[in-house]
Parts: structure tokens; C-alpha cells; sequence
């Protein structure tokens, strides 16, 4: 082993000696002046490679000199000002460069050329989509969420955040996962400012640097930087009107001095809903017909504080902490008919109930990042915590009308999640190659404690047989590395290779089924080809394959009751999902997208009803595999000056082939299309009229088969003094269109449903800006996936 260590460190001092020798430095200067030709400070010039890969950047002060020392090669020189791009071009550096005075202006003279600064709306990179929120006139002045609304491939739906094409998504803030869902998620998307926005990035194929888990995309929302010293803040506020009155209120305080930046983030939501729906199952010789309407009350506050301190000039430590604390009161009123072949009434039972969740979570992130040397070689280590106490009581009231019998019961569950998680990224641009490396342990640990309990004369008896404990520990070991080579102005590629390791246990000292035990480890590969025939014209083909490992939940085998004949269960010897994406994406000048996708998984899980003894049980299991293949386009145009569109379509053919005698197969093809609208009403474009739809022709979830699906919305913004108040207005769902109603066999069953969740509201939005709207808050970049799995 001391061989191979020796050996191992021999040859990297030889390739790093080797660079160095071979790298010829070159000096790169400018002077960033004003149309009077005096000097501008807070100028932001970053010398990148391969048009994304950041090698070196600077930040004029009061002379206005930009000036780099860097190897010789290939770079693009960006320079920018209050999110404000001002030049943007290709350098050869070969020799030492003086580029004179650059003037910030809507366009620069260089050495007797003039170039128009102009930055796409759409952007096709090597490994992802990027949307400029800066450049669009829908996403002013709104909120993060609002801004996600209008980016192209990205479909929010109430609460649900997805990309076209995929089932679900994770989001990022600069990087950073933050490790939110629910109206957790939505209440911060809500405290982002869209003018703090400077682009969202798309990511239908993660490359090898993050996790492996999940088949959903990722969304990158990048802040603004942060140029700007002193403090500055933002309070917002909305009112929702559906069938009930709920708000939103957030506040930010941001401050940024030399050494120190820091934001503050207050948040505060109370939502209700009223939900009513059906769920049958049905057999060929009996059948259980649910009815059920019920409130739900979300209330929530949280807190999230950042804090970036430069130790040096090539170093940084900080933190990042949130709070949130949310609460979830449900009270329903359901009824449940059993009926035999004949349709004859066998019984009816009433089922009023009430549940009442609690779920504090604390996320704390600890980084350290170094610049090792000007070209733009860095280390970042990281560490993360998170916990999570869920408490949550079911209580049941069960009335037989056939002989008046009413019986009690309460279903209790607390739920002790942490997840601990530290690692180490390495970044190695050199000239003929970049690299990217690193390593990644993880911890998740999850006791879970589910008490069943009978009223009997008005006293609590616990029920063992329906009672659980459950203690589950998974380790994750982690390594990747990527490269990435720019082989001219048309090709590049990159490619990247994860090994993920895990080991887990989990135990039930009450069930004897609910023991596993299993090890494993796997490779997943990725891939990336660009082609750029001309500033027109790209084309890019990737490749990636992902897990998706069990949820907490999906793994635990206690029994979540809804009423006293229909419980919910997990199970203990869930396999992971395998999925393997392929697609083809072709941008012109940034209006035109079009991508050809293919999308195969294996061992997807489902929930199986079976109805035995008048008890209907509800169990995940690795049930089917899914091809699925799909062409998605995208049109984006500003006519007049005035209107801006986008439009968004995505057709796709789904088969499912299960695995399991309970499921049938899906076959089925889908259509998805939508429209965004924002029309300007006046030159100043402060007020806006905005006017959405979208429309989901049949098609398949899980192994489940869901009818269509429409939202038409309507509404107005405004931005007023100096743009520091921005009021909106929006209806959604008016013809409420917007609805869950499908099937799905299980078992011989026909497992059908109905709901409806009070989708058509009016939300109206105001937000302040006090301070320096220059600064804005910290940008601090860190992953933390694995908490996405608490489900």
C-alpha cells in the first residue's frame, strides 16, 4: 500500500511540474472607464474558459484596471456591472494584451471594431439550459416562484415544481440545495426577489458532481452578484382568496461590507384549502366506493441566515442556518359504501377524522473555500446537518349505519430524521483540459415510533398488533470526476464517471419482516457533446444514468391509517430505481429549443391496493419498468416591443411493463402544451398584463392513468416608485379545469379517483425594496441532495 501511495504521488508531482513548466503566463489588462473616460469602480471582469468554467476573476476599484495573469489559451472576457453585461468575447492569448479603455456603454471599441453587448434570453450550454431572467420583461418584478413560472421547460403547478419531461426536480440557490419541499419550498421562492435573479439554469442531466439520487432535473437559480458595500432589504406580503382567506409574508435584510456578507430571511405563511374527492375500488364480486371532503390549514415560519467571511484573498469560511417549523391541521368528513356484485349495499360507514401535524427542521451548511492559485484551481470543503422531529396524530371516529356502532381510534407517529453529510471538490482547469474531482460520506439515520390506539370506555388502549418501531441507518460513500475539453469555437464535450457505495440497515423490533440488510455499489456514468456550427446554431447530445433509492417512509413497514378498514404501509425490501436518460437538443438564436428525449427505468415503485376481510391495505412495491419517449419544443419572442411569449409543448409515448402480477400495463401517448404571455401597457413597461394557459392531454403518472388537465390564469403587475413597489394581481384556474381524476389496476381491482384542491384563487402581491438596491444577499454555493428523500 506504501508503494502504491509513493507511486501515486510521484505521478501527480510530475504532472503538476510538468504543467507548470509547460504553462507560459501572459498578462491580460484593461481600464474600465465611463463615456467621460473616468474610471468605474464595482466593475465585475471574469475570464472564463470553455464560455462557463470561471479561471479568474477581478473587481475594479477606484482606477478601473482589470488584470489578469494567466496561462496561455483560449478564454471569453466578460465584464459586467449591476447584473449589467458590457462586453463579452473570445481572447487568444498567446503574447501579453493590453485591451486599452473599455468604455461602459452600450457597446466597446476594440482596436477599431465595435462590439454590441448582447446577452441571449436562451442559452444552450454543454450540459444544461440557461433562461437570463435579467432579460425578460415577464419575470421583472415578481417573485422567485413567479420567475420559475415563466422559464421554459419548467412547470409549476400549485406546490409542484417540475421540469417538462420529468417527474419531479430538485432546486438550487447558486449551487446550494435547499433542501425545502411543500409550502416550505414555495414560501422561500416567494421571499426571492425576480430582480435579484440573474438566471436560471435547467439541468435535465445532472452531470457526474451531483448525487446520483432521484431522476428528477435540477434547477439552478443564480443570484445577482454581489458588488455593492452597505446594507439593503425587501419586505413582501400576499393575500389568497379560495374557498378561505391565507398569506405569505417575508422580509430580507441583506448587509456587505470588505470581509463580511450576511442575509437574513423571515418567512411566514397560513393556507387553507378545501379538497374533496372520491377513491373506489372495485372487483368483480365487490367493491369499497370513498367519498371525502376536508380543510387544510398550513401554517409555517422560518428563518434563514448566511454568513460569508473572507479570511484572505484566496479563502473563505461561513455558514448557512434555516429554521422552518410547519404545521398541518386536516379535519375531513368521509364515508366509505361496501357494495357486493350485485351492487347491494352491504354497509355504509361515516368516517369524520381530524390529523394534526408538527414538523420542525433544522438544515446548517459549513464551508471553507481556497483559491489555490489565479488560474482558477479551488477546494471547497463542506459539511452539512440536517434534523427533522415530524409529529403527527390521526384520530378516527368510525360510525356503522347498519347497527349504530361507533368506535374511536388514534394513530400516532413520531418520526426522528437526521442526515449528516461532509465533502471535499477539487477544481483543475488547465489548458488542455479542465477537471473536476471529489468525494462525498453520508449518513442518514431515521427512528421511527407509530402507536396505534383503541377508545374503549372513553380510555386509550394501545393496539400492539398495529403498533411499530422502526430504527433505519443508511452510509453513502461517494467519488466522482469529470473532465471537460473545449476543442474549438464549435466542439467541446464533457464527460464524468460517480462511484456511490451504500450500506444499510434497517430493524423492527416488533416485526419480524421488517428487518433488511443490503450493500451495494455503483457506477453512473455521464456525457456531454456540443456542437456550435455558427452564433446561431447549437446542438448537444448527453447521456446520463441515476438511482432512485426509497424514501424514509416507502422503506418503514408500520400502518398509517386513514379510517379503521384502510391503512397505508411502506416496505422494508424496496429496491432502488435505475433509470437511464438520453437526449438531443437543438437551439436556434435562443427563441427556437427543441429536444428528443428517451427515458428508461427499472424496478419503479407503486402503491398496490388489495382489499382482504373488508380491509383495504396500501403497499409500495417495485411493481413496473417504463420506457418513455418524448419531443419537447420551445418558442420564445418578443413582438412589438410589447408582448413577450413563450411557448412550451412536449409530446411523449409511455409503456409500462410490470413486473409483478398485481399491475397492468400503460400504453399511452400525451401532449403538453402552454403559453405565457406579459404585454407591456405602457413605454416605461411598469405595467403589464399577464395571461397564462396550459393543457396536459392524458397521460400516465407512476403506473397510474390520469385524464387531462388545464389552467387558464390572468393578471396584472405593476412597478412603481423607481420599481422599488411591485403590486400584482393573478387569478388562476378560473374555469377550474385544474383536477386530478384517473385509475389504475391493482391486483384485479380498478383503482379509481377523483379530487379537487380548490385550485382557483385570486393572490395579491406586494413587495418593497429599501436600502441599496445594489446589494444583494450572499451567494454562497453548496450541495446537500440527500434530505430530498424524506418523503
Amino acid at each position: 500500500m506504501k508503494n502504491l501511495q509513493t507511486i501515486i504521488l510521484f505521478l501527480l508531482a510530475t504532472l503538476l511540474n510538468n504543467e507548470v513548466a509547460s504553462a507560459q503566463q501572459y498578462i491580460l489588462k484593461g481600464k474600465v472607464v465611463n463615456k467621460d473616460k473616468l474610471p468605474v469602480e464595482f466593475v465585475y471582469a471574469s475570464l472564463l474558459k470553455n464560455d462557463t468554467l470561471l479561471v479568474s476573476q477581478v473587481v475594479t476599484d477606484s482606477s478601473g484596471v482589470v488584470l489578469f495573469k494567466v496561462d496561455k489559451g483560449e478564454f471569453r472576457l466578460l465584464i459586467e456591472q449591476f447584473g449589467t453585461e458590457y462586453f463579452n468575447e473570445g481572447l487568444a492569448l498567446n503574447k501579453n494584451l493590453d485591451l486599452g479603455e473599455i468604455t461602459i456603454d452600450e457597446s466597446v471599441a476594440l482596436e477599431g471594431i465595435t462590439i454590441t453587448a448582447r446577452k441571449k434570453l436562451i442559452e444552450q450550454k454543454v450540459d444544461r439550459m440557461v433562461y437570463n431572467v435579467e432579460k425578460s420583461i415577464a419575470s421583472q418584478g415578481m417573485s422567485g416562484l413567479d420567475a420559475l413560472r415563466t422559464t421554459p421547460l419548467v412547470r409549476v403547478q400549485n406546490e409542484s415544481i417540475s421540469i417538462v419531461g420529468k417527474g419531479g426536480v430538485s432546486i438550487m440557490v447558486n449551487d446550494r440545495m435547499l433542501n425545502l419541499s411543500g409550502s416550505e419550498l414555495t414560501n422561500y421562492l416567494q421571499s426571492l426577489r425576480s430582480d435579484d435573479i440573474a438566471r436560471i439554469e435547467v439541468i435535465n442531466t445532472p452531470p457526474s458532481k451531483y448525487e446520483a439520487q432521484g431522476n428528477s432535473g435540477i434547477i439552478n437559480i443564480i443570484l445577482k452578484r454581489n458588488p455593492n458595500l452597505g446594507w439593503s432589504g425587501s419586505v413582501t406580503g400576499s393575500y389568497q382568496r379560495n374557498h378561505y382567506n391565507g398569506m405569505r409574508l417575508g422580509g430580507v435584510v441583506n448587509y456587505q461590507s470588505s470581509v463580511i456578507s450576511s442575509s437574513l430571511r423571515l418567512r411566514q405563511h397560513d393556507r387553507s384549502y378545501l379538497m374533496d374527492g372520491t377513491i373506489d375500488l372495485i372487483g368483480e364480486n365487490n367493491g369499497i366506493y370513498t367519498t371525502e371532503t376536508r380543510k387544510d390549514r398550513a401554517r409555517g415560519i422560518g428563518l434563514n441566515y448566511s454568513l460569508d467571511v473572507k479570511l484572505s484573498p484566496k479563502s473563505n469560511l461561513g455558514l448557512i442556518y434555516d429554521f422552518g417549523k410547519a404545521k398541518y391541521n386536516i379535519d375531513a368528513d368521509g364515508k366509505s359504501i361496501y357494495k357486493s356484485a350485485s351492487s347491494i349495499i352491504d354497509s355504509v360507514f361515516i368516517n369524520p377524522s381530524f390529523q394534526r401535524w408538527n414538523t420542525p427542521a433544522h438544515t446548517l451548511n459549513l464551508f471553507y473555500d481556497l483559491k489555490i492559485d489565479s488560474l482558477g484551481k479551488k477546494l471547497n470543503l463542506t459539511a452539512n446537518y440536517f434534523g427533522n422531529v415530524s409529529d403527527r396524530l390521526n384520530e378516527f371516529h368510525t360510525i356503522n349505519n347498519q347497527n349504530q356502532n361507533n368506535s374511536i381510534a388514534q394513530n400516532n407517529s413520531t418520526m426522528d430524521y437526521n442526515i449528516y453529510s461532509v465533502q471535499a471538490d477539487l477544481s483543475l482547469p488547465y489548458n488542455w483540459v479542465s477537471i473536476e474531482t471529489g468525494v462525498k460520506y453520508t449518513r442518514l439515520d431515521n427512528n421511527s415510533d407509530v402507536s396505534y390506539f383503541d377508545f374503549i370506555d372513553k380510555e386509550k388502549v394501545i393496539n400492539l398488533a398495529n403498533s411499530n418501531i422502526f430504527d433505519y441507518r443508511e452510509h453513502n460513500y461517494a467519488a466522482y470526476i469529470s473532465t471537460q475539453k473545449d476543442f474549438n469555437d464549435q466542439w467541446s464535450a464533457k464527460a464524468g464517471i460517480r462511484y456511490e457505495y451504500t450500506s444499510l440497515n434497517g430493524k423492527s423490533p416488533t416485526q419480524l419482516t421488517g428487518v433488511v440488510s443490503d450493500k451495494y455499489g455503483k457506477i453512473f456514468p455521464t456525457a456531454y457533446l456540443s456542437y456550435k456550427p455558427n452564433e446561431r446554431n447549437s446542438l448537444s447530445l448527453n447521456y446520463s444514468k441515476r438511482i432512485g433509492r426509497p424514501g424514509f417512509q416507502s422503506l418503514n413497514p408500520f400502518r398509517w391509517y386513514k379510517n379503521e378498514y384502510i391503512y397505508y404501509t411502506g416496505n422494508p425490501f424496496l429496491l432502488p430505481t435505475f433509470n437511464d436518460n438520453l437526449e438531443l437538443n437543438y437551439s436556434l438564436d435562443g427563441t427556437l429549443n427543441v429536444g428528443l428525449y428517451h427515458q428508461f427505468s427499472k424496478n419503479n415503485t407503486s402503491s398496490i391496493a388489495k382489499l382482504e376481510n373488508g380491509i383495504v391495505e396500501n403497499k409500495i412495491e417495485n411493481g413496473f419498468d417504463k420506457n418513455t419517449t418524448g419531443i419537447s419544443i420551445g418558442f420564445y419572442k418578443t413582438l412589438f416591443n410589447r408582448w413577450e411569449m413563450s411557448i412550451n409543448s412536449d409530446g411523449s409515448y409511455t409503456k409500462t411493463t410490470p413486473s409483478i402480477a398485481d399491475l397492468e400495463p400503460l400504453d399511452i401517448y400525451s401532449l403538453y402544451y402552454s403559453m405565457h404571455n406579459t404585454i407591456s401597457l405602457n413605454n416605461q413597461k411598469t405595467y403589464n398584463l399577464l395571461v397564462n394557459f396550459w393543457h396536459q392531454l392524458p397521460f400516465t403518472y407512476s403506473n397510474m392513468y390520469l385524464k387531462d388537465q388545464a389552467d387558464f390564469s390572468i393578471g396584472f403587475k405593476a412597478a412603481l416608485l423607481e420599481k422599488r413597489l411591485n403590486i400584482s394581481a393573478v387569478v388562476n384556474d378560473v374555469f377550474r379545469t385544474l383536477k386530478n381524476d384517473g385509475y389504475t389496476y391493482n391486483n384485479g381491482y380498478r383503482y379509481q379517483f377523483y379530487n379537487y384542491n380548490d385550485h382557483r384563487r385570486l393572490t395579491v402581491s406586494l413587495s418593497y425594496t429599501f436600502g441599496s438596491n445594489k446589494v444583494k444577499g450572499v451567494n454562497k454555493r453548496i450541495q446537500f441532495e440527500d434530505k430530498n428523500r424524506i418523503n
